[in-house]
């Protein structure tokens, strides 16, 4: 392949000429090496692009750059395609640009070293350990496409202050970040981890790209801090079993892939799992995130277990038969196409809006905001039913009764609901608020016994009674007891007579409306 520079006259070598004798650094004489090392000083460009360069020619190179006895320093180095099998650039300082693309790199250090300027690795080979130990990159870091055979290591001391790009980056040992601090971007999209990788403690700037990368091998992500978002956006996770604790602004695991039980830790204020897939089941420990699981594939059971400060957000189209919420705000969580939601199990202090003081759902709440939004009372109605079956299971009466006012009420509003249906729901509404409103029971009860009475009164009886005596015998007329009162008429007209059953009808009704509602209240 044609190179883009002057190549070595020896066959099959791709070094970049450094005399008009037509070789290359490495197959110079003694004499041409000597004096292209006297043409190197401190701050000089070096072009050595395509050059193997041995131990002791890299060495002679930093002792030709140093500064007193010092460190070395170079200006825009250019070692493109370069072989370094065995390689130490200790207390180095690339002012320019130092680019490595390509490189074929064996047992190298980075210690002491200060990249001002912009550093390229990419598509670099690491063929065996390297490790860059006490190593500031001021520029961007480019390391993307780079192969990493042996095992790799950035020490606590060293620093990216521009951005991290090991996009697409091949990782085939263990490789190690941790206490580090990325500064800038850092973009690990696409990489593969065949090993254990450590991110232990590190703290990264601003964002942490993950995108469709792979763990094949363990991950340790303990105590790391993102300070605006970490997205692992289609990541696929082989043996991890544990994900934190850390922290964040937002949490992505939009489609990613868990192969293990995972337990996730983390703080952060928003956590997105949509179409995520935990094969195993997945048990979350959150502090104050906000969660969105829509469309989540759970095939083991999971929990999520929040303190008071967390909120579910969403359970849109999830299947949730195996998944258990303890302690979790259900404030704003939207329920609509979920899965198996009569299964869903509530324990502890999970919390729904309210409308009225009673349990609803968002999806009444944004319905009776807007009476034209999407999700209208028939479907709701069904939600309701579903979550009432779930509170049941969990002992839960009161939450359970909410839930039933609530399909109740829907199925008044619906359309779809026939009218005559509608009538009634409307009247059983209107009485006792479904069987759950005692004092609206009693309420009614009273207002009929005073009707009644006053309808007794009127004409009722054959003659004119008492009205003490008259409420009196409507209230026995109530519980269907026979008056004792001797000062009442024995005899009624036939308007009385249908007052009467009218009131023994309607009274044992009420007063059952009023237990039930009590019933329903206080039953554990």
């Amino acid at each position: 392949m044609t190179k883009l520079w002057a190549t070595c006259v020896v066959e099959q070598c791709i070094g970049i000429r450094v005399g008009e004798h037509g070789h290359c650094l490495t197959h110079s004489e003694r004499e041409f090496q000597d004096e292209y090392f006297a043409g190197i000083a401190p701050n000089s460009k070096v072009d050595l692009r395509g050059t193997e360069l041995s131990a002791s020619l890299v060495d002679r190179l930093l002792d030709a750059a140093r500064i007193d006895g010092g460190r070395s320093v170079f200006g825009d180095v250019y070692l493109t395609e370069a072989a370094l099998p065995d390689a130490r650039f200790d207390r180095v300082d690339f002012s320019g640009r130092a680019m490595f693309d390509s490189a074929n790199l064996g047992e190298v250090y980075f210690i002491g070293v200060r990249f001002v300027g912009d550093t390229g690795f990419k598509q670099a080979t690491f063929v065996e350990e390297c490790m860059f130990l006490n190593v500031e990159f001021g520029g961007l870091a480019d390391f993307q496409e780079a192969c990493f055979k042996g095992g790799v290591a950035f020490d606590e001391d060293t620093i990216f202050l521009g951005s991290a790009w090991f996009e697409n980056a091949i990782f085939l040992d263990s490789s190690y970040f941790g206490n580090m601090d990325f500064a800038g971007f850092a973009q690990f999209s696409g990489a593969s981890f065949a090993g254990l990788v450590s991110f232990r403690r590190a703290a990264f700037g601003k964002s942490a790209q993950f995108e469709g990368a792979r763990f094949g091998g363990g991950l340790d992500f303990e105590d790391v801090a993102v300070f605006k978002e970490a997205d692992f956006l289609g990541a696929e996770f082989e043996k991890v079993d544990l994900f934190g604790p850390m922290s964040a602004e937002k949490l992505i695991f939009k489609s990613a892939v868990f192969r293990r039980n995972i337990r996730i830790e983390s703080d952060a204020l928003e956590i997105d799992c949509a179409r995520a897939v935990f094969e195993e089941g997945v048990s979350m420990r959150l502090s104050r995130a906000e969660v969105n699981f829509d469309q989540v594939i759970l095939r083991k059971p999971s929990t999520i277990v929040a303190d008071p400060a967390a909120a579910l957000r969403s359970l849109r189209e999830t299947d949730v038969a195996d998944l258990m919420l303890t302690d979790i705000d259900l404030t704003r969580c939207l329920f609509t196409g979920a899965h198996h939601l009569d299964k869903l199990r509530l324990e502890g202090a999970c919390t729904f809006g309210t409308y009225r003081k009673r349990q609803v759902t968002a999806e009444e709440r944004v319905w009776r905001s807007d009476r034209t939004a999407p999700v209208g009372p028939r479907r709701i109605a069904d939600l309701y039913r579903q979550l009432r079956k779930a509170q049941e299971d969990s002992k839960n009466e009161p939450g359970a009764a909410d839930f039933y006012y609530g399909e109740m009420e829907m199925r008044r509003h619906s359309p779809a609901t026939p009218w005559s249906e509608r009538v009634i729901l409307f009247l059983y509404w209107l009485v006792s608020g479904y069987g759950l409103r005692a004092l609206r029971a009693l309420a009614t009860l009273a207002v009929l016994i005073a009707v009644a009475t006053v309808g007794f009164l009127l004409g009722g009886f054959k003659t004119t009674p008492a009205f003490g005596d008259t409420l009196i015998h409507v209230a026995q007329s109530t519980v269907s007891l026979e008056t004792k009162l001797s000062s009442l008429p024995k005899e009624l007209t036939p308007f009385g007579e249908v007052l009467r059953l009218v009131m023994r009808v309607l009274g044992p009704l009420l007063l059952g409306l009023t237990l039930l509602a009590v019933r329903n209240r206080v039953k554990r």
